[in-house]
């Protein structure tokens, strides 16, 4: 049995492999989902406790308020000969911003005792049902969540795109940007708002950097959508980021912020939702995550058969023509037990090939039942 690091990941998993893996990945979905005795994925689940271990709340809001969050998500893949399980153990604060409350996951350094956070993938070989390895989630979270979003971009964005709004400005963000241009590298051109100016200015400058593109820190959520070819969120928000009646025909709008079964989320605004031409989910499976959509489907502008997800765009599902006026949305809105188990299952083959890992006997994780 491995344990892989983060570094490990890193040197690893490039976000081309990544996109082509989710690829199989989704095709083996709209091949099992409709079948009854076999189940690729247990969706997402979140449960929260108060948080009371401390009067004063980390990060140093005194609005905020701080709770406990245990999340895990399974699935598997026959490609990959692996079923993964992630699960992760957080504290979150919930604070109000100036463009609504925000959701952060307290993962830099400002957990109690400056302690890092759990955040694991366990995988399991589907051949001879044993504990293959742990891998720190970190890097292939980011990565995965990133390729979803460029899945999305690839089969509903216009071809020769060249400018890109990006709402946030963390780790998701900069995954997310990455991800897209590797689907569109004709854009030149990146408009980054984030409500925070210090934060907006030094993700522009670190990415423009990485990139070799220009990314511009603009100072109004309009500067981001108007004139732009594709529009990313990927912010902490829970409200919407901009006004949808800022949309123009020829965009397409892809969201990677989403709720949960207890705290919903809207990052785009459902007015906007409803101009959009083609509207799709990476996950119909759950219907949290999907809070904008179901406005629009309660109020008669929209209605669930309308809704395609992934693994229709994949296997070409969809049958309806996108035109080049077409406003369209794709809404990355849940995490996937498959996605890990295809990543995870091809970083896996990688480490082996190139002997990388701490190896663990296969006799301590590994029990032969006595009679």
């Amino acid at each position: 049995m491995l344990i892989l690091t983060n570094e490990e990941v890193s040197k690893l998993l490039t976000m081309e492999e990544a996109i082509e893996a989710l690829r199989i990945s989704n095709r083996e979905i709209a091949e099992f989902r409709n079948q009854n005795e076999y189940k690729l994925n247990r969706p997402r689940t979140n449960h929260y406790l108060p948080w009371g271990a401390q009067k004063t709340h980390p990060g140093g809001e005194t609005d905020a308020r701080t709770v406990y969050n245990f999340k895990s998500m399974e699935g598997g893949s026959q490609h990959f000969g692996v079923w993964a399980l992630r699960s992760s153990s957080d504290l979150v604060r919930l604070a109000k911003g100036p463009y609504g409350l925000t959701h952060t996951y307290l993962r830099y350094g400002d957990l109690p005792g400056g302690k890092g956070y759990s955040d694991l993938i366990f995988l399991y070989n589907t051949h001879d049902a044993q504990f293959e390895a742990i891998i720190q989630s970190a890097v292939l979270q980011g990565v995965r969540v990133a390729a979803t979003s460029a899945l999305g971009v690839d089969y509903l964005a216009r071809k020769e795109v060249t400018k890109l709004g990006v709402f946030g400005s963390g780790w998701q963000a900069a995954a997310n940007l990455r991800a897209v241009l590797h689907v569109r590298p004709a854009i030149r051109r990146v408009f980054a708002f984030s409500p925070n100016p210090e934060h907006r200015t030094a993700f522009s400058r670190r990415m423009t950097e990485e990139l070799g593109i220009d990314v511009v820190p603009v100072k109004k959520p309009e500067e981001a959508v108007l004139g732009m070819d594709v529009i990313c969120e990927a912010s902490s928000a829970r409200t919407p980021v901009f006004d949808g009646a800022l949309l123009r025909p020829g965009q397409h709008v892809v969201s990677v912020g989403a709720g949960d079964e207890v705290f919903h989320r809207r990052l785009i605004d459902p007015a906007g939702v409803a101009r959009c031409a083609v509207v799709a989910a990476h996950s119909l499976e759950v219907r949290f995550g999907l809070e904008e959509i179901e406005d629009c489907i309660i109020s008669g502008k929209l209605a669930w058969e309308d809704v395609v997800d992934l693994p229709d765009l994949v296997t070409g599902g969809m049958q309806r023509k996108i035109a080049d006026a077409d406003i369209t949305l794709f809404k990355n809105n849940i995490g996937l037990g498959t996605q890990f188990a295809a990543v995870g299952g091809l970083v896996l083959q990688k480490a082996k090939r190139a002997g990388l890992g701490f190896e663990v006997p296969q006799d301590r994780v590994a029990q032969v039942m006595t009679r």
